[in-house]
């Protein structure tokens, strides 16, 4: 099932403040802080605060790191796979908002072979783990997507971001290298709150 933002909304778009891109680091680390008591062990739950947790984290994931100018034309596209609550949190928040000059667009789908006709996506967030991961992964293979997960072991079956449970609270590991060769720098604020950067 594919869901999208409808034209109506797509159309109203607000340009982002460069002073804007100062603020993530500060809000993300408010939010981990806040978030910590809600994750239980090793695991992260599915409240509504980690949703909005996460979809914090998407849009500074957009907003911060840098694409190749052939990708800066046309909408900035971002994929939520299998995880309902965390795209409508998207939605609700962001859908209004711009990456750079472009419009930020917001779609929706069951599973990542929803996904298969319909276009590039600069980022992508997927519920996939083990082969089906890493199967997402190759199908992206030298293109400058980021991939986003949260499951064990996800950068090494080709994530280039994958969220964690440290100490009880919602971060990220980034494999930087790799995302470098896929042709997406990733911001140095974006590295700095990572708890494995994988310089």
């Amino acid at each position: 099932m594919r869901f999208e933002i409808p034209s109506t909304v797509l159309s109203k778009r607000t340009k982002v403040r460069l002073s804007w891109l100062w603020f993530p680091l500060v809000a993300l680390a408010a939010l981990a802080w806040a978030a910590g008591p809600l994750i239980q062990g090793d695991k992260l739950d599915n409240t509504d605060t980690q949703a909005i947790m996460k979809a914090n984290f998407l849009f500074h994931f957009s907003a911060s790191n840098e694409w190749p100018a052939e990708t800066k034309t046309g909408p900035f596209r971002m994929a939520v796979v299998g995880n309902e609550r965390l795209f409508q949190e998207l939605i609700d928040k962001y859908a209004l908002k711009s990456i750079g000059v472009q419009p930020l667009e917001i779609v929706s789908f069951d599973t990542d072979n929803d996904m298969q006709e319909e276009g590039f996506f600069h980022l992508i967030y997927s519920e996939s783990a083990g082969a089906e991961l890493e199967e997402l992964a190759l199908q992206w293979k030298g293109q400058p997507v980021l991939l986003v997960t949260d499951t064990e072991s996800a950068l090494e079956r080709g994530s280039l971001i994958n969220f964690v449970a440290v100490d009880r609270r919602l971060r990220y590991e980034i494999n930087a290298k790799e995302a470098s060769k896929k042709g997406v720098l990733i911001g140095s604020r974006i590295l700095s709150w990572a708890v494995n950067s994988g310089k």
